[in-house]
């Protein structure tokens, strides 16, 4: 008799894994981009500029109205990627940004945002921290673009500000120390993380 319960749950448990492995593929039909799933049946019908293979999390990022968006399997909007490369922005220390209302936060691998967006520009994390500016500029420069005016400060994988959002510039951060040299008015100054 056990023998028979261990057999039933070793077919459930490996049917379930089966199921969960089936992913979808995009396919394209007269110029425009969908999801099919293992078996041909369309999933998500074509209506995207370009789309990216769904991840193991379960999202997908896809082109549309010239936006990198980020979808679920049920084709809902999850956010609207920063433009990096010509894509999406990358995952770095698990953490990406997003824009939203012209502000800049924080998503994680499944698209769920962290940190809010709050930010005029934010540059990717680096050792647990992220420059983060307000009143800050992105003007164009030949085929990028660079940032201008504004202040600065850095916030960690929390969001929490750990260096007040008020310096003309952050020039370097030395974790192990916990210091940033920073400009203010003109000068240049050592400051403490918080």
């Amino acid at each position: 008799m056990l023998q028979k319960y261990f057999f039933i749950s070793l077919l459930l448990l490996t049917g379930s894994l089966f199921a969960q492995s089936e992913g979808i593929t995009s396919f394209e039909e007269s110029g425009l981009y969908g999801f099919k799933d293992k078996k041909g049946k369309v999933v998500i019908k074509p209506q995207y500029e370009q789309t990216m293979e769904f991840t193991k999390s379960g999202v997908a990022f896809v082109v549309s109205k010239n936006k990198w968006v980020c979808i679920n399997s049920k084709n809902q909007l999850l956010l609207e990627s920063f433009l990096y490369d010509n894509g999406p922005d990358y995952i770095v220390e698990s953490l990406a940004r997003f824009v939203e209302n012209g502000k800049m936060g924080f998503h994680n691998e499944r698209c769920q945002k962290v940190i809010e967006a709050q930010y005029d520009f934010a540059y990717p994390f680096e050792t647990g921290y992220a420059m983060v500016c307000l009143g800050c500029e992105l003007q164009p420069e030949g085929e990028h673009k660079r940032i201008v005016g504004g202040t600065y400060g850095i916030i960690n994988r929390k969001g929490k500000l750990v260096l007040p959002i008020e310096y003309e510039a952050i020039l370097s951060i030395d974790v192990k120390k916990r210091i940033v040299e920073v400009k203010q008015d003109g000068k240049i100054l050592n400051v403490k993380l918080k």
